[in-house]
C-alpha cells in the first residue's frame, strides 16, 4: 500500500496518533484533540479529518465491543435516540445562532468544567438519568456542528457511572454512535477517498497500539485518576475551542 504522505510526515503522524490513542484509551475520547490540530500542520484539513473520523471508530469499538458487557444499557437506550435527534435538528436550532460565539462559550464552559473538575481532585457528585436525553441531544447536535460530541458524554456518565469500568465502556458506545454518524456525513459528501483510506490503514497499528497501552495504564490508576484525566482533556477542549473561536474558524 502506498502510504499517502512522506517519510518524515508519517513518521511525526505515527507518534501524534500513538500517543493521541493512549489518551483514548484510558478516558474512552479525546484523541482527535491532538491529531486534528497537529496533523492539520503538515496534512489538509479535508485530508486530516476523515481519515482521523475513522481512527476514532475504529478505536471506539475496539473499546466498546470488547468491554461492552460494562457498559449501562439504560443510560445507552436513553442517550442515543437524543444523540441522533439532535444530530438531525441541531443545525436547524442552532444555524441562526453567531457560531463563533457558540463555539466561545462552549470552550469558556469546558474550561470552566475542566478546573473544576481537577480542584474536585477527582471526586463528584452524582446526578439523576433525567439529565441522560439532555447530554445526548447535546452532544448530538454540537457533533454534528463542530465535531466535538464526546464532552457532554464525558461530563453526564462521570457523575453517573460509580465504576471506571463502566464510565469508559458506555462512554465509549455514546462515541462509536457519534462518530459513525460524522463517517457516514463525511461519505456521503465525497472525503473518504482512497488516499484518506490509506492514510487510516497505515496510522492505525499506531492508534491501536496506543490505545493498547492506555487501556493497560486505565486498568492500574483509581477513578478518581481517571476522572482527572477527562478534566483535564475537557479543559484542553476547551482552550482549543476558545482559540479556534478567536481564530474565527
Amino acid at each position: 500500500m502506498t502510504i499517502p504522505f512522506d517519510l518524515p510526515t508519517f513518521a511525526i503522524a505515527a507518534a501524534v496518533v500513538a500517543a493521541a490513542y493512549v489518551v483514548f484509551g484510558i478516558s474512552a475520547f479525546g484523541a482527535a484533540l491532538f491529531t486534528v490540530p497537529v496533523l492539520s500542520h503538515f496534512l489538509p484539513l479535508d485530508f486530516v479529518l476523515p481519515m482521523c473520523t475513522l481512527l476514532d471508530v475504529s478505536a471506539a469499538l475496539a473499546l466498546g465491543v470488547r468491554f461492552s458487557r460494562e457498559s449501562d444499557k439504560s443510560e445507552l437506550k436513553l442517550m442515543v435516540p437524543a444523540c441522533l435527534i439532535g444530530a438531525v435538528l441541531g443545525v436547524t436550532l442552532l444555524v441562526n445562532l453567531p457560531r463563533q460565539a457558540v463555539i466561545a462559550a462552549f470552550g469558556v464552559f469546558l474550561l470552566a468544567y475542566g478546573l473544576y473538575s481537577l480542584k474536585q481532585g477527582g471526586t463528584v457528585k452524582m446526578i439523576g438519568q433525567g439529565w441522560a436525553p439532555v447530554a445526548g441531544f447535546t452532544g448530538g447536535a454540537l457533533g454534528t456542528l463542530f465535531g466535538i460530541g464526546a464532552p457532554p458524554y464525558a461530563i453526564y456518565l462521570s457523575r453517573r457511572m460509580p465504576g471506571k469500568l463502566a464510565f469508559r465502556a458506555t462512554l465509549s458506545n455514546m462515541v462509536i454512535f457519534s462518530v459513525s454518524i460524522r463517517a457516514l456525513v463525511f461519505t456521503a459528501s465525497g472525503l473518504m477517498l482512497a488516499d484518506r483510506l490509506a492514510g487510516f490503514a497505515v496510522l492505525l497499528p499506531f492508534a491501536l497500539a496506543g490505545l493498547w497501552l492506555g487501556n493497560r495504564i486505565h486498568g492500574r490508576i483509581s477513578r478518581e485518576a481517571v476522572l482527572r484525566v477527562v478534566a483535564a482533556v475537557l479543559l484542553l477542549i476547551g482552550v482549543s475551542l476558545i482559540v479556534r473561536a478567536l481564530a474565527g474558524g
